[in-house]
C-alpha cells in the first residue's frame, strides 16, 4: 500500500534533505537559548530574595536599635555652676536652666561651695559636688522597643549615683557599670577613681593597656575599689576607710608627732605616757601636766595628713577618753581648754579655705564659764567612755574637703586625761 504525499506531510516527517538539516542546527541554540533564559530567571529570584532578606534585616535592625535622646533635668544647684554644649568649650553659668541635653557638660568648680543635684529621665539622680566636671554623653530610649541607654563620661570630682536603671561611667582607666536601684559615689582624686558602693552592684571594667584579658571586676555593696589612669585596679575593700596611721597606738607613737606647748621657760610641759586602755589589752595614751605658774599649756600627739575627703559621706571620728583631772572650770575663761580635746585643720569646700575644728571634753563647770556651742561635750570624770562624732555633719558651706593635721591633747593649766582606739574613718 502506497502512502500519498499529503499523509506523510501531516504525519510531521521532513522529507526534504534540507529540511531536515535546518532542525537539526536549531536545536543545540534552542538549548543555550533555554538555559540563559533559567539562568537569568533564577538569578532575578535570587536577587529579590536577597533584597528581601536586606530590607527585612534593616527593618529588624532599625526596630531594635533606633534610639531617641532623652534630656536630663537640674532639680537644685548651688554655688557657680556652669555648663557647655555638645561641642562648644565655651562655659555659660547655669543659672535657672534646668533642662540638659546629650552632649552637655557640667562644671563645678570650687570658688564657693558648690553642688548640683540632677535626674535622668530613668529617675537616676546624681549628686555633683564641688570640683566635678560630667558629660552627659549618651541618654537614649529604643524608638519602638523597651531599652535605654545611658553613658557618662566623669572628668573629675566626686559624683553620688542613686540609679534608676543600669549606668556606665567612663572615667580614666575604664567603664564603670553601675546596677540598677543602688547608691553609689564615683570619686576621681588626682589619677586615680575610686568607687564606692552603699548598695547594688558595680562592675568596673579596666582599660585594655591595663587589662589584656578584659576581665570585669565585680564590687558588692560596702564594699570600695581603686583604678588608675593607666587601667590598673586596686583589690576589692570594705568601704570604711582609716585615714591615720597607728590610730590604735599598738606601736604607740610612731607615725605621730609629740606636741608641747609651751615648750619654754614660761611653765613646764606635760608628759606622754603609755597605759592600758580602756581594757587591759589596749594601749591608751595618757597626758598630765601640773602647772606651776597656772600659764596654759598644750601636751598630746599630732598627725600631719593633706588627704582628699571630699568623696567620703561620712568621716567618723572616734575613741575611747577617760578625764580624770582637770584644775579649770568648764574650758576656762574662753572656754576653749579642755583636759582632753580632739582638734582638726581642713580645707574646706571652697579652694584654699582652711577651717580649724576642735572638741572639748569635760566634767565640771562649777564657775559657770562660758562654752561656745559645738565646742565641748561634758563627760563623766573617771569612766571611759565613746566618743563618736560624724564631720560631715555639718553645714554644706564648712565640711571638709581635705583634712590636713589632726591632734589630740589635754589643755589648759593642769590635767590628767587618757585616750585609746582612735579611729579616722572614711565611708
Amino acid at each position: 500500500m502506497t502512502t500519498s504525499g499529503s499523509a506523510a506531510s501531516s504525519a510531521g516527517t521532513l522529507q526534504n534533505p534540507a529540511e531536515r538539516a535546518v532542525a537539526t542546527t536549531r536545536a543545540p541554540a534552542a538549548v543555550r537559548a533555554e538555559r540563559r533564559a533559567w539562568l537569568i530567571i533564577w538569578v532575578a529570584f535570587a536577587t529579590f530574595c536577597a533584597l528581601v532578606f536586606a530590607a527585612f534585616k534593616f527593618t529588624i535592625d532599625y526596630v531594635s536599635s533606633a534610639q531617641v535622646d532623652q534630656p536630663a533635668s537640674v532639680l537644685a544647684s548651688r554655688g557657680q555652676v556652669a555648663y557647655s554644649l555638645k561641642g562648644s568649650d565655651e562655659k555659660t553659668l547655669l543659672g535657672a536652666r534646668s533642662d540638659l541635653g546629650v552632649g552637655t557638660v557640667l562644671w563645678l568648680d570650687r570658688t564657693m561651695a558648690t553642688s548640683a543635684d540632677v535626674q535622668l529621665f530613668d529617675d537616676t539622680q546624681l549628686k555633683l559636688l564641688g570640683g566635678s566636671t560630667l558629660e552627659l554623653t549618651r541618654m537614649e530610649v529604643g524608638r519602638f522597643i523597651n531599652q535605654h541607654s545611658v553613658l557618662l563620661t566623669q572628668r573629675s570630682g566626686p559624683i553620688q549615683y542613686a540609679t534608676g536603671d543600669a549606668v556606665d561611667v567612663a572615667v580614666p582607666g575604664g567603664v564603670v557599670h553601675l546596677g540598677g536601684h543602688g547608691d553609689y559615689t564615683v570619686w576621681l582624686s588626682g589619677d586615680k577613681t575610686r568607687v564606692l558602693v552603699y548598695s547594688g552592684e558595680a562592675r568596673v571594667t579596666p582599660s585594655s593597656a591595663g587589662n589584656t584579658a578584659g576581665s570585669t571586676i565585680t564590687v558588692s555593696d560596702n564594699h570600695r575599689i581603686e583604678v588608675d589612669a593607666r587601667g590598673q585596679v586596686s583589690q576589692v575593700a570594705d568601704l570604711p576607710t582609716q585615714l591615720l596611721a597607728n590610730a590604735d597606738f599598738s606601736q604607740r607613737d610612731q607615725g605621730w608627732q609629740a606636741l608641747d606647748v609651751p615648750n619654754s621657760a614660761l611653765d613646764v610641759n606635760g608628759t606622754r605616757s603609755w597605759v592600758p586602755g580602756p581594757d587591759d589589752t589596749g594601749t591608751a595614751l595618757r597626758v598630765v601636766r601640773q602647772s606651776v605658774k597656772q600659764e596654759h599649756g598644750e601636751t598630746g600627739l599630732v598627725q600631719q595628713l593633706n588627704l582628699d575627703v571630699s568623696g567620703f559621706r561620712h568621716v567618723w571620728l572616734q575613741a575611747w577618753v577617760r578625764v580624770d583631772y582637770a584644775d579649770l572650770s568648764g574650758g576656762g575663761t574662753l572656754g576653749s581648754e579642755y583636759p582632753m580635746m580632739f582638734r582638726l585643720k581642713y580645707e574646706g569646700p571652697v579652694e584654699g579655705s582652711f577651717i580649724p575644728w576642735a572638741i572639748g571634753l569635760y566634767y565640771s563647770n562649777p564657775d559657770n564659764r562660758p562654752i561656745p556651742p559645738n565646742t565641748a561635750v561634758p563627760w563623766p570624770q573617771g569612766e571611759w567612755k565613746l566618743y563618736r562624732v560624724d564631720l560631715m555633719d555639718t553645714d554644706p558651706a564648712n565640711v571638709p574637703y581635705r583634712l590636713m593635721e589632726f591632734a589630740v591633747m589635754g589643755q589648759g593649766h593642769s590635767y590628767d586625761a587618757r585616750v585609746s582606739n582612735i579611729s579616722l574613718i572614711g565611708e
